[in-house]
C-alpha cells in the first residue's frame, strides 16, 4: 500500500516551490532604505513637483527617479535615496555629480 502516489509528490513538489519562490522574492524591509546608486542620468522629463529621469546605474540596471532638483542630461551621478513601496520609482534625496578623470565638464 501506498501513503503517497506520484501525482500527490508532483503536486507537494510545485507546491514547496511556488512557496520557496514567493519568500524569495519578497522584498523586506532592507530593500526600501536608503542606497547610493552612482550612474548616468537621462530622459529627463518637467513634472509640477519636480524632476522623473532614468538611470542607468554601474550594472546597467535603469531606475525611473524622481527629485526636486534638475540634473543634467547624460551627467554622471551619486544619488542616495529609497525606492518606493512597489520598487517601481527611486526618491532621490540627494544628487551630487562626479567629475573624473576630466571626462565630465561644465
Amino acid at each position: 500500500m501506498k501513503i503517497f502516489d506520484r501525482y500527490s509528490l508532483l503536486c507537494i513538489s510545485i507546491a514547496a516551490i511556488l512557496l520557496m519562490a514567493a519568500l524569495i522574492n519578497e522584498k523586506g524591509p532592507e530593500d526600501r532604505q536608503e542606497k547610493d546608486i552612482v550612474g548616468i542620468v537621462y530622459d529627463i522629463k518637467t513634472t509640477k513637483n519636480g524632476y522623473t529621469f532614468s538611470f542607468e546605474d554601474s550594472d546597467g540596471g535603469n531606475t525611473r527617479c524622481f527629485a526636486r532638483s534638475e540634473p543634467l542630461e547624460f551627467g554622471v551621478y551619486s544619488i542616495r535615496g529609497t525606492f518606493s513601496d512597489d520598487g517601481g520609482m527611486f526618491f532621490v534625496d540627494s544628487m551630487r555629480a562626479i567629475h573624473q578623470n576630466g571626462l565630465y565638464r561644465n
